[in-house]
């Protein structure tokens, strides 16, 4: 997003309404989640084939619980404040970035489009807009690191194409003796130490569904762009029992 657009994105009535659309957004993921922990659903690794591990997770929350219709339905009737309008979601779809006037590719985990968000955010860009979802498998202390990388993606990569002032990130915890309290702190602790992320707030927790307790909210500043700041919402899900 150009620091055009995001001075107008900012001062207009439509930030209210686009942070509301990702929290609904937001709602839904975790409500997938809920369900598959509830159905008692696994995934071995046994079976991921070729496929890396990370992603082998992420394509079962995408393909088996996010694309679903009967979910999709739920979240028009039941979560989202306009029933009529609908949600998709893609994994690995590709962004362009550029760095010194050379374009790099850059793949979304998941790319999630809401009809409504794509209306709202219409009247300042062309572009087709979609919420981008990195996703990070977590079990050891080497794992923390590897998450805060996609936090300086985020901060550090100026996109062709507008990109909102929202980002998620899903933590795949797959260690029983971790859980969401630790990881965030661990989280914390790195970002405090960075040189290269200026965070102007660190993770703190905050409430999205009534039956989960591990969302947390980030503030930080992209590293181009006159240092537009822009967040994200974190998601941190116990897989020790879902993965096998």
């Amino acid at each position: 997003m150009n620091s055009q657009n995001a001075s107008n994105f900012k001062a207009n009535s439509l930030e209210k309404s686009t942070r509301l659309r990702v929290k609904l957004i937001m709602k839904y993921i975790i409500h997938c989640y809920l369900m598959m922990v509830k159905e008692g659903k696994t995934y071995s690794f046994s079976e991921k084939g070729k496929l890396k591990k990370e992603d082998f997770l992420r394509n079962g929350l995408v393909n088996d619980y996010l694309s679903q219709k009967p979910n999709k339905d739920y979240f028009k009737n039941h979560i989202s404040d306009e029933p009529k309008f609908e949600i998709f979601f893609q994994k690995e779809e590709l962004q362009e970035y550029e760095i010194g006037g050379v374009k790099q590719e850059d793949f979304i985990d998941i790319s999630v489009k809401d009809s409504i968000l794509s209306s709202l955010s219409g009247e300042i860009s062309n572009d087709e807009i979609r919420l981008a979802v990195e996703c990070k498998r977590v079990k050891n202390n080497n794992d923390y690191l590897e998450y805060t990388k996609d936090i300086q993606k985020f901060a550090d990569r100026p996109y062709t194409t507008f990109r909102l002032p929202y980002e998620a990130q899903i933590a795949f915890i797959e260690n029983e003796q971790l859980n969401p309290a630790i990881v965030s702190k661990e989280i914390c602790l790195i970002l405090e130490k960075s040189q290269s992320i200026q965070t102007t707030q660190n993770l703190i927790p905050i409430k999205i569904h009534d039956n989960f307790e591990a969302s947390y909210h980030s503030s930080h500043k992209r590293n181009h762009s006159e240092n537009i700041e822009f967040s994200i919402t974190h998601l941190f899900f116990n897989y020790f029992e879902v993965v096998v």
